[in-house]
């Protein structure tokens, strides 16, 4: 419990000083959230340089008449280079590895590096059928390397984030009894880096002795205007879930990583990773939900559809358009804005499958009488969604994802269920997982409706994979078919 110390004279150094941090430049802590990936990085360099002078040198004994000079050296670097980072870069290896095991990275480089060296070795078999031992070894001799040297950078910005060099400054989020427990079990380490700057509660003076309460929960979004933390960690022994999850996203909003006391897990809605912070077991709210491999093959699985759709179904599409211009008069397009990632407000296309002018800002109801003919034949086989290919293609939306709302509703649902936002951390899609599962009924109440959809929605970024959203494309097929559509 608090003494009768002055809340202005509390401060808590878990890491660097704190009053030191407070006046840190942001470019300085942008560095410092850049700082592991380019440790990272240089490692790997280190690493390739090595294995291709080996390499070099080796063929230089064995056959000095074909291997040539220096240039021979530098046109094998820049392509091991290009292509072993590029590897890396695509398995997910250029992130914060510190905050996890050497172990659990020694693994993650070992995977990567048997995929990179297994890839030149059957392209050179299916060429010439010439296989050589050899670039087994070289592979090996590489990954040994690269683990070798990413534990010595790892050793090193502990030493560097030690001694103040890289500084994440770090606000605590939390009532009395959960920031006072958090202190009290942490370990104090300072290799991590990261300095509390101070604490936002409503309960200032049950916080833990030499915590600075720079503000009270309500003032959460100024305060992180003010001190811009790179990282909020929250610690509430009671809370209200709801009120939880809005911190969250008010400190996602503002740039800040989010870790969270692990018994609050259960309310946590979307990807999150176990992690050990001042000795403390922590769980950090982690925004990359696929690996880049696999948001590059989603990415191009976007546009490659998208383009065939678009094109190949062109003739169909002009029929739409002439068919819904004959039925009602007003325009072939009906054009919304609607909250894409990161809260941005895009226009989405949709063919017009309502009577112009009556559209009023309400969901569709079943049998909605301001549904033209032709609306709902395309209705009940989503076509009145193929302009929306167009968005996919301009990267506003993906194929698959939770379903766009508009501005307007968006304000209206944040605001009754403060977690809603969290939706937005992905591409919204044309079809999701709400939309293959759910049933033709007579749509409940707003809110209550809202709620229900966000469960299909953090299950989708929950198990964000290649795979459920092939399941997903092939499930809204079938509903296509089935002509199972709100008309």
């Amino acid at each position: 419990m608090a003494t009768a110390e002055p809340l202005h004279q509390r401060t808590l150094e878990l890491g660097p000083t704190a009053s030191a941090t407070k006046r840190e430049h942001p470019l300085r802590t942008r560095l410092a959230r850049t700082s592991p990936v380019l440790f990272q990085l240089g490692a790997d360099v280190v690493a390739i340089v090595l294995t291709v002078a080996v390499f070099y040198l080796l063929r230089r004994r064995e056959a000095p008449f074909v291997v040539g000079g220096t240039e021979f050296f530098w046109s094998v670097l820049v392509v091991a280079l290009a292509y072993w980072v590029g590897m890396f870069w695509l398995g997910g290896l250029y992130r914060n590895w510190l905050v996890r095991s050497p172990f659990d990275e020694a693994f993650a480089v070992l995977k990567v590096a048997a995929v990179g060296g297994t890839i030149p070795i059957v392209a050179i078999v299916l060429d010439s059928g010439w296989f050589s031992f050899k670039l087994v070894v070289y592979t090996l001799l590489f990954a040994v390397l690269a683990i070798a040297a990413r534990y010595g950078v790892r050793r090193l910005q502990m030493r560097l984030r030690s001694e103040g060099v890289i500084v994440f400054p770090t606000l605590l989020i939390g009532d009395g009894e959960g920031l006072g427990e958090f202190v009290a079990q942490s370990n104090r380490h300072t290799s991590y880096g990261y300095a509390v700057i101070g604490a936002v509660s409503d309960d200032a003076t049950a916080v833990a002795d030499d915590v600075l309460v720079v503000g009270t929960l309500g003032e959460l979004a100024d305060v992180l205007d003010r001190l811009a933390p790179a990282v909020c960690i929250m610690a509430f022994r009671h809370a209200d879930h709801d009120r939880l999850l809005e911190y969250a996203g008010i400190a996602h909003e503002h740039g800040a990583s989010v870790m969270i006391v692990p018994d609050l897990y259960h309310v946590v809605m979307g990807t999150v990773r176990a992690l050990s912070l001042y000795g403390v077991p922590l769980i950090e709210i982690s925004p990359h939900l696929l690996k880049p491999w696999q948001a590059l093959v989603k990415r191009t699985l976007d546009v490659v559809v998208s383009a065939a759709v678009l094109l190949l179904g062109m003739p169909l599409w002009v029929l739409i358009a002439v068919a819904i211009k004959l039925d009602s008069p007003g325009p072939v397009l009906f054009t919304q804005w609607r909250v894409g990632r990161g809260n941005r407000p895009f226009k989405l296309y949709k063919f017009r499958s309502m009577t112009h002018g009556r559209w009023d800002g309400t969901w569709t109801q079943l049998n909605d009488p301001r549904v033209t003919r032709v609306g709902a034949i395309i209705r009940r086989l989503y076509l009145d969604e193929i302009p929306q290919f167009w968005n996919v293609l301009k990267g506003d939306m993906s194929l698959v994802g939770p379903r766009p709302e508009q501005v307007g509703l968006v304000e209206q649902f944040a605001q009754a269920v403060p977690y809603y936002t969290r939706r937005h951390v992905v591409r919204p899609g044309i079809t999701g997982w709400w939309q293959v599962r759910r049933e033709r009924r007579v749509l409940p109440d707003m809110i209550q409706e809202i709620r229900s959809r966000l469960q299909d929605d953090f299950y989708y970024i929950e198990n964000m994979s290649l795979r459920l959203d092939v399941e997903i494309i092939v499930r809204t097929i079938v509903v296509m078919l089935r002509g199972h559509g709100i008309a």
